[in-house]
């Protein structure tokens, strides 16, 4: 029944006045209906941008004006309480240096994992680590030792469960983080301050993985079967003692990275940043980046970190060395899909204070070889190694217009159900992969293999073309 009474009845429409209807204010809403208008201020952070992934490495990449979620959990405890599930649902942590050097990793990360526990925050679905610290250590005693940030990676793990985490951090600390060897003696001849790693999967661990080693056997994967056993039947612990450096080769391997181990990811994003200031130093190909090394390519003794799981890889950097972009050519992981993108988005090439005695000339050159040599591995008769596992190709740069017309006529005479897909791009079905009339295994097509797909980014004419480098089709 009404409670407006017929005297406050609009004489035109028999609606209740304006002055009848009581105000409603949002804050009579129930918690139920404020989260889902929360919800709708949820946008997806910084850092899951491609753009500013493939771009220049920086330490503030998750940095943004445009947070409306928080603010709107700044007008009240209330507000605040019922936005956190959706507020956290994408967190970071930086770890920062402390004035005692003393606290560890551990340490540093325990009030925030308190935080998430205490607010049943569990459903955290990315994580962001930015490391302001270069000396990255999880020892009492700030030593360096094999694989000292398992304890850590397992207690963040035992608390939340992301199936996407980054890393922002310098390389020396990124190849603690990995347990991954780092070469440092002519890090001053590069300018890049941080590193991205990131890690993805498709849906939450059904159970974690705590202490899981990869077995040796993991390096020589070759079908998914295999990859899957491997991560079910890791049981071995991760030990921890002391290394023994060489120099400044600190070495953080060990049977294992406790970080790859501890979930089945499949996607791998490696961000190495700019080499161009490393152009201006006399011989500037024998320089050595400092760089994780994750596929095992240092020493002939190391071996892969890289998780035997992980099928789709993406690499950047701008204008690495061909002899740096060779480790990855000449030790290619078990992989479905290769990004690769050498050439810089940004206006870098246009700041003269980036490009101080650099030849551009340089530049270019350097990017033909690297391309040239991953196309002769590509494309090797028969494909060697991991190569012959490999589906997609897709580079983020343009392919050299020369080099791409003399390519569309080879793959016209080759056949084997290539197709020309679109501007740089060449496709074909699997079904179309097989053995050219008349082949013999002593003598296999060009195209043999598992590639389906061979992508660049259009094509233009280059400062530099690399037609000259090929003077067969698929290789110098």
């Amino acid at each position: 029944m009404s409670n407006i009474m017929p005297h406050e009845m609009s004489e035109h429409n028999g609606r209740p006045s304006a002055d009848a209807v009581e105000s409603v204010s949002i804050e009579t809403l129930p918690n139920e209906i404020l989260s889902q208008i929360f919800g709708y201020l949820d946008t997806l952070p910084p850092s899951y941008s491609i753009e500013a992934l493939h771009d220049e490495p920086k330490p503030d990449i998750t940095s943004s004006d445009d947070h409306p979620l928080k603010s709107s959990s700044l007008v009240s405890e209330r507000w605040r309480e019922i936005s956190k599930p959706v507020l956290f649902k994408h967190a970071q942590f930086i770890v920062r240096k402390h004035p005692s050097g003393r606290v560890t990793l551990s340490q540093q990360i325990k009030p925030f994992l308190d935080f998430v526990s205490s607010n049943s925050l569990h459903a955290i679905r990315s994580f962001t680590l930015l490391s302001h610290e270069c000396g990255v250590t999880d020892d009492p005693q700030g030593e360096y030792r094999l694989n000292n940030p398992a304890n850590f990676w397992f207690s963040l793990f035992q608390v939340i469960d992301p199936i996407d985490l980054l890393i922002v951090a310098a390389p020396e600390a990124l190849g603690a983080l990995t347990s991954c060897r780092v070469y440092l003696t002519e890090a001053w001849n590069f300018d890049c301050p941080c590193h991205y790693l990131r890690l993805q999967r498709k849906t939450e661990a059904s159970t974690v993985r705590l202490g899981a080693a990869v077995p040796d056997k993991a390096l020589n994967v070759t079908s998914d079967s295999q990859a899957d056993g491997l991560m079910d039947n890791t049981s071995a612990n991760l030990s921890s003692s002391t290394s023994s450096g060489q120099g400044s080769l600190r070495n953080h391997h060990s049977n294992a990275s406790a970080l790859f181990a501890i979930r089945p990811w499949d996607k791998l994003l490696l961000n190495e940043g700019s080499f161009i200031k490393a152009y201006a130093t006399y011989e500037f190909w024998l320089r050595k980046a400092p760089s994780v090394n994750l596929i095992g390519s240092a020493t002939p003794t190391d071996k892969a970190q890289i998780s035997p799981t992980i099928r789709d890889m993406s690499y950047i950097a701008m204008f690495p060395m061909c002899n740096h972009f060779a480790d990855l050519t000449e030790n290619l992981p078990r992989l479905d899909r290769l990004y690769c993108q050498l050439v810089p988005r940004n206006e870098i090439l246009s700041d003269p204070r980036k490009m101080v005695q650099v030849e551009s000339e340089d530049l270019w050159m350097e990017r033909n070889a690297s391309y040239a040599a991953l196309m002769r591995e590509l494309f090797n008769s028969p494909p060697s190694n991991n190569y012959q596992h490999l589906k997609i190709f897709e580079s983020g740069d343009a392919a050299d217009r020369a080099a791409w017309g003399m390519a569309v006529e080879y793959v016209k005479r080759a056949g084997n159900g290539w197709k020309v897909g679109g501007d740089g791009v060449f496709v074909r079905k699997q079904e179309d992969i097989k053995p050219s009339e008349g082949e013999t295994e002593e003598q296999p097509t060009t195209f043999h293999g598992s590639l389906i797909r061979w992508a660049w980014n259009g094509t233009a004419e280059l400062p530099v073309s690399a037609y000259p480098l090929y003077d067969h089709p698929m290789g110098p």
